[in-house]
């Protein structure tokens, strides 16, 4: 793992902690991430004239991960409506590395054992850090479901990004077309009007929730173009420890041993993977 690799994905983790803390603390989930991931598009559509059109070989990626990504947020809106940010959280990103891991080796790219075993202590130290026994079986149903969308995306955007050869030129065409259609969507739902109306109450989230999301996800495929797809997916995820604190901090979720040793076992497992 280069050491670009890992600022990268670590920096990415914060802010996606970030994004994910807004989408949870308002009012409503659904319009909250039309909010942000808008607020990403209008980040990227500033910056579309200033990158080429993604050559051919990407676009069956970009168009596959498009398609995961709308289900993705809808059942990620759906899951922060039944449980709280660190057991969501923790669900949704804690069992994704080890699928991208073993995904990423049937297509050919293997790690060194000590790489594996870092993946698999990053994942162990993510659902000790936020997994709740008795959280809503809803809420981890979804979590879980939110947790493949997110495997089978980060996949194929790994594979997107380097057949691209312009890993930023890629994420931001990706955010461009994600935020578009999902707001498209969450409008044909409930309606123009009472999008337009939530925007003009809730506009700080896209304000800070968007550019966040956009340099987060910008940051990780330009890592995953030159380092593992399965390092920089794990590294990224110990944004579940960045996530427990803002919920402990700022929404009420408590904070006890068990966590507490759930992060070190995160910080533990990113130690090893770069050793490794």
């Amino acid at each position: 793992m280069p050491i670009e690799a890992v600022i990268a994905a670590l920096a990415a983790a914060v802010l996606h902690a970030v994004w994910n803390a807004l989408v949870k603390g308002g009012g409503d989930p659904l319009m909250d991430l039309a909010l942000v991931w808008g607020g990403s598009a209008a980040v990227a559509l500033v910056c579309l004239p200033f990158v080429a059109v993604p050559v051919a070989a990407a676009w069956p990626y970009l168009l596959a991960t498009l398609f995961i990504h709308m289900p993705y947020g809808l059942l990620l809106a759906a899951a922060y409506r039944a449980g709280s940010l660190s057991h969501v959280y923790t669900v949704a990103r804690g069992s994704p590395p080890m699928l991208i891991a073993l995904a990423t080796a049937a297509l050919g790219e293997t790690l060194a054992p000590g790489q594996y075993l870092g993946i698999a202590v990053i994942s162990a130290g993510i659902l000790a850090t936020g997994f709740a026994p008795h959280a809503p079986a809803r809420a981890t149903l979804l979590a879980l479901c939110v947790a493949l969308t997110i495997a089978a995306y980060s996949v194929l955007d790994g594979l997107g990004a380097r057949a691209s050869g312009e890993p930023i030129g890629y994420a931001i065409w990706f955010f461009v077309l994600m935020g578009g259609c999902f707001m498209a969507i969450v409008a044909a739902w409930r309606g123009p009007a009472a999008l337009a109306l939530y925007a003009r109450t809730n506009w700080r989230r896209a304000a800070v929730g968007g550019p966040a999301g956009a340099l987060g996800y910008g940051l990780v495929l330009w890592a995953m173009s030159f380092a593992p797809v399965a390092g920089v997916s794990a590294l990224r995820e110990t944004s579940v420890a960045v996530a427990a604190f803002i919920g402990w901090a700022f929404m009420g979720d408590p904070m006890s041993k068990r966590r507490i040793a759930g992060a070190l076992l995160v910080l533990a497992g990113a130690t090893l993977l770069k050793l490794a």
